[in-house]
């Protein structure tokens, strides 16, 4: 039997995940939360209850929200505006890459948003993807054609989700890929904190002829809940910033991943 101290770390872990997960798709049910924990509804309601009290989240009946969506939504600002140094330099890598007529697709998040800011070099361009503040930023661009994807609007992450945006990939062929994850690992690979994303991914995967992930040192290493099922022979590059040791780039190289220092 776990003592208390043990009860109240994992107790603390869980609530983390919840969190998390509400940080991804901007909202939970209670039954997601008790599928994904296999806990009773009575403790899931007492973790939301805390996180609310502690400014996090803000409870409906049966779920919970983010306690600023609304406002971030309206700003079109992302969640979890860290690392941005880092993500800055992974756009300038990435975005050289790219070359006119290409054809890209050009997951959601904050570093790829990066990759955006810095495609001002290219006068010929598609851009498929499933970030709305990417396709507004881009849309205006001589010489872009953007376009987004359907489904269901996650609004931390500004983007598009679900079984349509990820159908929207079937007859696509792109010549790269720039994917983002939550965590990547040598040995488990690409994780997420939510499962709502994970056909999307692997549609753009599937879609792409050469596959950058692009992630700061920060997410490497690291394991969430969801894996990605994905062979380490579809992931071509690993783009990320000089916080990577000599020991995680050697184990991504070693599983066939070049890793791209920014």
């Amino acid at each position: 039997m776990k003592s208390k101290s043990e009860q109240l770390a994992d107790m603390q872990h869980r609530r983390d995940k919840i969190l998390e997960m509400i940080r991804e798709d901007g909202t939970v049910t209670v039954k997601m939360l008790t599928d994904a924990f296999n806990l009773t509804e009575a403790t899931i309601r007492t973790d939301l209850r805390v996180l609310q009290k502690q400014g996090f989240i803000q409870r409906y009946h049966g779920g919970a929200t983010l306690m600023d969506g609304k406002q971030n939504t309206h700003a079109l600002l992302l969640e979890r505006q860290t690392q941005m140094r880092e993500k800055d330099a992974i756009g300038q890598l990435a975005a050289s890459f790219i070359e006119s007529g290409d054809t890209i697709i050009l997951d959601s998040g904050t570093t790829t948003t990066s990759i955006a800011n810095h495609l001002g070099h290219i006068k010929r361009l598609s851009v498929i993807t499933t970030g709305v503040n990417i396709a507004l930023q881009l849309g205006g661009e001589p010489g872009v054609n953007i376009l987004l994807t359907g489904g269901t609007f996650k609004f931390p992450t500004l983007s598009t989700s679900g079984e349509k945006a990820a159908s929207f990939f079937e007859n696509v062929l792109a010549e790269k890929l720039f994917l983002a994850t939550a965590c990547i690992s040598p040995r488990a690979g690409l994780s997420f904190p939510s499962e709502t994303d994970i056909k999307v991914k692997s549609a753009m995967i599937q879609s792409a002829n050469v596959v950058y992930v692009v992630a700061d040192s920060s997410k490497i290493d690291k394991v969430s809940m969801f894996a990605l099922p994905c062979e380490w022979s579809k992931i071509h590059y690993l783009i990320t910033d000089s916080g990577i040791s000599a020991e995680s780039k050697a184990a991504f190289e070693a599983v066939g991943v070049k890793v791209l220092v920014a």
